[in-house]
Parts: structure tokens; sequence; C-alpha cells
């Protein structure tokens, strides 16, 4: 009997069935991928559309001087905003809306109205509107950023007519000193392309948060921040708020206290531009713009004043950028937004000479008490033709017919060049048993200057801050292409040549001598309070090097680049810096590293001396001062050590600037010293040649332009306060910047003690239709100067 096959028996029948079974396993497979291995995306992804978080911006913290005044205080921003699904229907209803708006916050209602008033730049409110009902018409839009508090308050009382308008409160910036203490505070911008990344990283939100830009407020922007807060809410398709799901509240940003003194910061900035008025009038000409004035406590490194001039007004950016002001102030040659106390580099002239007495005194170039004569020149022979005085150079002081003989302190007391010329260079004409031959060398004074800080940053807390430079014989290879001669260690032995520094800097040095050679580090930081005012970190005086070995026995404690030099590829800065050849960031521990060096290279017996290494708060290991040249050039670099003696004479030498020298009465009978209170200092006239001098002409061999230099402090015996002014192209020293620091003194001690100021801001109080939770909130190179070749 034949047997029919059907169309599915047979082999059809088990393709089929396996086709079946295939299908089934891969959509059980699938339906497990899709489950168990991607359903955790696909969940979050589906939340992502179903949640909304906002962030909840934390309160910035606030920023006082020594005193409790407000530098930096919080202000409401009141934004008007539109959701355009709360809108009515009827169209004219929307317009009558607009029209009502525009004339309270002057944004145009349609783009025809902007069209027709000439406003064709501006985006209406119709369009802004229209863009957001696009994306989530249940979102607000912001039709007006800051708005008056009147108009917030007069929409507010007229919400019921104004259907889907409501006010937001946020935070923005108040600068109560502004223009007195921008260059300190600096101020907040929004953040840029480049920077969004990175922060998002760390909790910001581009869209809302402001970030410091200069000064304390990009210093500290972490701590200033706090974190912020987020607030999770359910929503519909259309962007509708549905239910509140989570709410995480903000922390609060640190508040700082620093060791301005508001009030001598405004005396001190006032005295520095009355002086540079005085200045120009009596020349009856434009002779100086700019200029700066610094006062710090030497005994512990607190800046009490930082006055940089020109400056900028921070209360133009507290809301937003004023891009017009903005531009001005960049374009300006005079560069208002540097500070020039720490971002420029000016030759020093003859206040350097404190530096170079301290090292002649512990180098044994001469006794401090042997005179050397000064008849007004002092001619360096050609050392091709030693026997031809006419091809000799010729180096001259300042006083025409010279100062005679000479010691140490009449030298310092009367701003001897000459002296200085011979124990900084040598003079061959006289006895080796007098005068170490060839002086103190360019060697012994790049070692002393970079002991008190010359070639590193001071650790100050602003940005911006530049190294000064003491050059060595390489340097000047390298960059020039000649080797360093007896004339060049003549122009640095007393702040000419290739030397400069910043007024701080300048600072600093006669600080350490007047506090026997401790070095303390110049700071702005008091302490970090929380929001109710309770201290929560202090921050104590900070040493940066003990020039005297501690007599206690501890280690001495050297900077940062002296370190590099003793230790090479060992030191902490080519360990902790990343652009660094020998960059090992796990043996970068600044807080217990230590190390040692022979006190006395060439003795037979090794001396040697522990220390420590001074690493200033926040230190970012970005200065770039692992610089394997240098640690080839300097292979076996002994640190200076010194005296308390040194250091005295020095000091003894300042006050004799101010009772018979350059300062005192009889030089000065216009600006005597003070008489109630006992002065020391010292004058500086420094020649110049820069960018800004060259192109006018006046960088005239002999006749260069100079800028005035004065360092004054008391009481002499126990100094409490040093300033230091500086005023660019200002001239002499004991004429244009001596009556300045006079001034800053007579102010300091004469003035009533200052009260703590008690803020008194009224809290804007949130309504049903305000949000509740407020929201907070280029770089320039710095002139350097070009060294004038005397």
């Amino acid at each position: 009997m034949n047997r029919v096959l059907l169309p599915f028996q047979g082999w059809r029948l088990h393709f089929f069935r396996g086709a079946v079974v295939a299908m089934l396993i891969v959509m059980v497979l699938r339906t497990w991928q899709l489950q168990f291995i991607q359903g955790a995306s696909f969940r979050a992804d589906a939340d992502e559309n179903r949640f909304q978080t906002l962030p909840l911006a934390a309160p910035r913290g606030k920023i006082y001087d020594r005193n409790g005044q407000p530098l930096a205080l919080n202000d409401a921003a009141f934004l008007v905003t539109v959701t355009p699904a709360l809108l009515p229907d009827d169209v004219d209803d929307v317009l009558q809306i607009y029209n009502r708006l525009s004339a309270l916050v002057d944004v145009p209602a349609t783009r025809a109205i902007a069209d027709a008033s000439g406003r064709v730049d501006e985006i209406s409110i119709d369009e802004k509107v229209r863009e957001g009902e696009g994306i989530a018409p249940f979102r607000a839009v912001v039709i007006a950023p800051d708005v008056d508090e009147n108009v917030a308050r007069e929409i507010l009382e007229s919400r019921q007519s104004l259907p889907g308008v409501a006010i937001e409160v946020r935070s923005v910036r108040r600068y109560p000193s502004g223009e007195r203490t921008s260059q300190i505070i600096g101020y907040l911008g929004p953040i840029s392309q480049e920077q969004a990344l990175e922060l998002i990283e760390l909790g910001y939100d581009p869209a809302y948060d402001r970030v410091g830009y200069a000064g304390i407020e990009a210093y500290f922007e972490t701590e200033l921040k706090g974190i912020n807060g987020s607030e999770t809410t359910e929503i519909d398709v259309a962007g509708q708020p549905l239910r509140l799901v989570d709410r995480t509240a903000p922390q609060p940003g640190v508040s700082i206290q620093l060791t301005i003194d508001l009030e001598l910061q405004e005396a001190a900035q006032r005295f520095l531009v009355e002086g540079i008025n005085q200045l120009n009038a009596r020349e009856r000409r434009l002779v100086s713009q700019s200029g700066v004035v610094i006062a710090m406590n030497p005994k512990t490194g607190e800046i009490l004043a930082m006055v940089s001039w020109p400056t900028y007004d921070n209360s133009r950016f507290a809301r937003s950028i004023d891009a017009e002001y903005y531009f001005g102030l960049a374009e300006n040659p005079l560069t208002p937004l540097v500070n020039h106390a720490i971002g420029s580099l000016y030759p020093p002239g003859s206040v350097w000479k404190m530096l170079t007495s301290i090292a002649v005194q512990e180098e044994d170039v001469i006794d401090s008490a042997t005179p050397l004569f000064d008849g007004g020149s002092l001619v360096l022979p050609n050392a091709y033709a030693p026997n031809d005085i006419a091809r000799g150079q010729t180096f001259v002081c300042w006083l025409d017919q010279g100062h005679g003989t000479q010691n140490l302190i009449d030298a310092i007391a009367n701003s001897c060049d000459v002296y200085f010329y011979q124990v900084g260079g040598g003079n061959p004409a006289v006895s080796e048993a007098t005068l170490k031959r060839g002086g103190l060398g360019v060697d012994n004074l790049y070692r002393w200057a970079t002991t008190f800080g010359i070639g590193s940053d001071l650790g100050v807390e602003i940005f911006g801050e530049t190294a000064g430079r003491m050059p060595d014989r390489d340097w000047k290879r390298r960059v020039y292409g000649e080797s360093w001669s007896t004339g060049d260690t003549y122009n640095a032995a007393f702040g000419q040549g290739y030397v400069t520094l910043t007024p701080l800097q300048q600072l600093a040095i006669i600080s350490a001598i007047l506090n026997d050679g401790v070095f303390m580090q110049p700071t702005l930081l008091k302490n970090f309070q929380d929001a109710s005012g309770n201290i929560l970190q202090e921050f104590p005086p900070q040493v940066m090097r003990t020039v005297v070995p501690p007599a206690d026995g501890s280690p001495m404690i050297l900077n940062i680049r002296e370190d590099m030099l003793v230790q090479g590829a060992n030191s902490l800065s080519c360990r902790c810096e990343s652009d660094s050849p020998y960059y090992a960031p796990e043996r970068c521990n600044p807080d217990t590293y230590t190390g040692q060096f022979d006190s006395d290279p060439a003795a037979e017996v090794e001396s040697f001396i522990q220390y420590r290494v001074h690493v200033p708060y926040q230190y970012r290991w970005n200065a770039g001062l692992c610089d394997p040249l240098a640690i080839q050039d300097w292979l076996g670099y002994t640190p200076p050590i010194a005296s308390i003696e040194s250091f005295r004479l020095a000091q003894q030498g300042m006050l004799e600037v101010v009772t018979r020298g350059t300062s005192s009465a009889a030089a000065n009978p216009a600006v005597p010293p003070l008489g109630y209170v006992t002065e020391g200092g010292k004058t500086g006239t420094a020649e110049y040649c820069d960018d800004i001098a060259r192109p006018q002409g006046l960088c005239i061999p002999g006749r260069w332009p100079s800028h005035a230099w004065y360092v004054g402090y008391a009481p002499a015996d126990n100094p409490e306060i040093a300033v230091v002014a500086f005023v660019y192209n200002g001239g002499e020293g004991s004429q244009n910047a001596m009556p300045i620091v006079r001034r800053v003194l007579d102010y300091y001690f004469r003035r009533p003690a200052p009260e703590p100021e008690t803020e008194t801001t009224t809290p804007v109080e949130p309504t049903a239709e305000t949000d509740a939770t407020a929201t907070p909130e280029s770089t320039e190179p710095a002139p350097t100067e070009t060294p004038a070749a005397q």
C-alpha cells in the first residue's frame, strides 16, 4: 500500500519544527538580554526621560577682612520666567501678557516689535517662549535674568493677571569694597567651554554656576563654592511636574577671613594715587600712571594691604560680565587686570643692596667696619687692554662727587653705589687683605638671592605670581650668547642689569632681614569660617626659610627651589611636578620629606645639616622649578647660612638711612621722619628700559628713565609693619616713593582702632510664586622689564 506524504511531513516537518524551536530560543535569549543584561541601561534611559534632576546651588562663602568687614557677599538676583504650558489659550491674552512684561523688563514682546524699534539683535519674549515650548512646555523659560527688586515685586503682586509668569530668586555676588580690593578679591564669571567637562565631573552645572576668574575667588574656588544639592521630580511627557522624588540639600561654601585691613588698604591706595598725581603736577606732564603699595607684618608674613594701580571695579562683574568694560580693561596698555604687586617684574635698584650687604658679611668679602673710597666713579679696566684707561668701563655713583670713605653702615645709609660695586665685583686697586679678590661674585649673589626667594613663587594665595630673576653665568650665555662680565656683577650687586623681582618679593626680603633671618611666607589667609561665623580652620604664620640655623637644634627650612638645587632629581619639585622628567608621584610626600646638605664642602670633615622644605598651602606643583639644566649647572649647590649679627648690622644700616641718610630730615625736609615712632628704611632708584620706554625714545645711555622705590618700617627696634612703595617711572625713590610709605605708616599708627562690622543684609523671603532656592551666581601676561645696561 502506497503512503501519501502530506506537505508538512518528512523532512519538511523536521525543518519547520527546528525553525520554530530556533526562533523560540532566539526570542528567549533576546528577552533575557533585554531584561537582564541591558535592562539596567534601558531603565536608566526611561528614568532619565521620566525624572528631571535640577541642581540646588550651594550658597557661596563670603569673604571678610581681618576686622570682619565684608569684601564679598551674596545678593539676590530676580529672574522673570514664563512657563509656556501655563499661558492662556487665547492668542490676544498671551500678547497682552507679553506687552505687560515688555514694559516692565524692557525686552521686546514680539519679533515685529523688536525690528520696528531697531532692536534687531535682541530675542523677543515670544521667540524665547516658542523655543522653550518646543523643548519642554512645562519648563520655565527665563525672559529677563536680573531685574530690579521693585519690578519683581510688581510682577508678584500682579500674578493673578499674569498666568504663567513667575519670579525665581538666585544668588549673585556683591563686592562692597569694589576697586579698593578688586585685585585681591577677583570676580566670578560663567563656566567656559574649556572648563565645562572638568567642572561637570566636580559637580558644577555650566548652565547655573559661576566660577572665580581672579584673586581669592579663583584661588579658593573649591572652598567658597560649597557642594551643590539636587532636586529630582517625576515629570510627564510634556515636562509637567508630577511629584517630588528626592531632594538633597546643598552644603554652603566656607567663608574666608583675610589678613587684609580694609581701612589701611583704602588709605594706601589713596596715598599712592595722590603721590602719583603730585609727581605729575610737579613735572607738569604725565610722568607716571602706575604703582604699587604693600604693607605687611614682618613677624608673621600677614599682608595688611596690597594696592596695584591702576585697578578695576569688580562690582561691574558681580551680576554679569560687562563685556565693553572688560575689553576696555584688557586693551589698556597699563594692564589694570594684572596685579602688579605680584605679577610684574621690575629692577629693584638700591633697595637690593640690603640683600647684598648680608651676603657680603657672610662670605667674608670685607670687614663691615673697613672703609672703601668712593670718589664718584669707578673705572673697570678693559680685560684686553688693562693699561688703556680710555677703553675701561666707568661706573658712577648717584652722587657726582662721591661719598668719600664708606664702611658698610655708611654705604647703606648713603646708598653708596661705588662701595657696592667694589664689594659686589671686586676692585683690583684694593689690597686682597682688605677686599676679597673678585668681591662677592655672581655665583654667591645667585645663591643668596635664591635663599631669599628670588626664582621661586612666594606662595601668596593669588594666581599670577611671577618668580623674579637673579641670573647666573649660564643664563646669560644661553639667552644672549655672551659670557658674564665683572660689569654685570657690578650692576647686579645693587639691583640693576638683569636682576628683576616683584614688589612683594622685595618687601619679603626686607621683612626677613628685620626678622633676624626668619623668612615668613607672605599670606592673605587668616581663617576659614562656616555660614554662622564659627572658625573651621586657622592658618598660623608659616616659615618659608630659616637663614639662621634654629637655636633649638631643629632642622633648617629651605625653599622649594633650593631643595631642587641640592637634591637634583630626588628633590620634591622633581618628584612632584607632573611635567618633570623625574616625576614620581608615589614619592611626592611633602609632609614627611627631609634632606641634608654639607654646610662646608671644602672642609675635610663633613658637616651635614638636616632640613625640611616649606610647601605653601594648596601649592599646585606647576611652577616648572625642576630644571635639568639648573641641576647640572649647580651640582654641589650649598644653601647659604647666616648669623644674626649680619642681620643686626643691616638693621642698623636701615635705621641710619632715616636718621642721617637718604631718607632723613636733612635729605628730605618736606617729608621728615614721623618723630613719634622710630623708623628704618631703604631708598631705591632703579634705571630701566622696557617696551613702554623704548618706543618713546627714553632709553638713552647715561640718562635712562628710572622707577622709584622705598621700603620703610616701624618701630625700628621691634617692627610690626613694613611697607613698600613702587612708582613706575617715578624717578628718585626718596622724593616720590618715600612720602607714600611715610603716610601709610602715619595712618597705621595714628588712626583709631577699627571696630568689627556686623553684616546687615535683608534676606529675600520666597513666596508661593518664588523659587525658594537661591542659586549663586583673560589671563594676561604680566609686563616684564628689560634690564638697563650701565
